[in-house]
């Protein structure tokens, strides 16, 4: 993408705790790219039927840097078609290439993790609420059937990380059953090479199957990482 480089590493899991879905729009002329990454209850058709949803809606909504109108439509489609028994979380990326802006939705999914290189810093993307007073905010896909979606605005500069994972990762657990959770995972972060997003992302991969251990996975896990770069690196 112009100025945006996604590697992305998604490992389905035998368990049945729930099947990720991810999207990514490649155009090095295009203004605006997506990339999405959901997170569907169960397995099986539910996830075919996210899958090809998602597809079709990111197609539809590919000129939008907002994602109001995608959620939306989502949220409905989840409610409709998944027998009213199944749910996603989802957290989708718009990035506008000449404004250099990446505008994150999320819909109940994990927070990402944001690098900044010029000062070495590692933090939380903790969005800002974005619906209207009485009206509930960031909720999965599919358990309401109005709501809004919690959105941030971030600026990265040259070198920066922008993380998205799925609870398989921030919930794997160990022989000895202990979670990772998001402190732990803040900490494989922080040890990790940022130079570029392939780097970073098989580290991280690494270091969690290090950390499982011989402990099976129960969930798919999936990991996309963004890096800010220069226009000639990302096409």
């Amino acid at each position: 993408m112009p100025g945006l480089v996604a590697w992305v590493h998604s490992v389905p899991s035998s368990g049945e705790g729930g099947g990720d879905v991810h999207y990514v729009s490649v155009c090095s002329s295009c203004i605006v790219s997506h990339v999405a990454l959901a997170d569907v209850s169960g397995h099986g058709q539910a996830v075919v039927v996210m899958g090809e949803k998602l597809r079709e809606l990111m197609v539809r909504y590919l000129p939008d840097l907002e994602q109001a109108g995608l959620m939306r439509d989502l949220n409905r489609a989840v409610r409709e078609e998944l027998d009213g028994v199944h749910y996603a979380t989802m957290i989708a990326a718009g990035w506008h290439g000449p404004r250099q802006l990446l505008v994150l939705t999320n819909a109940g999914h994990p927070p990402p993790l944001r690098y900044r290189a010029a000062g070495d810093e590692w933090s939380w993307v903790d969005a800002r609420p974005a619906g209207e007073r009485g009206r509930v905010a960031g909720v999965p896909l599919g358990l309401l059937d109005d709501s809004r979606y919690d959105r941030v605005v971030l600026k990265p500069q040259a070198g920066d990380l922008v993380v998205l994972y799925s609870d398989g990762v921030s919930e794997a657990a160990n022989e000895c059953g202990d979670e990772l959770g998001r402190a732990g995972l803040m900490s494989l972060a922080r040890g990790l090479d940022t130079s570029s997003a392939e780097a970073f992302g098989r580290q991280l991969a690494a270091a969690l199957l290090r950390f499982r251990g011989r402990t099976e996975a129960g969930d798919d896990a999936t990991i996309i990482v963004l890096q800010r770069v220069p226009l000639a690196a990302a096409i």
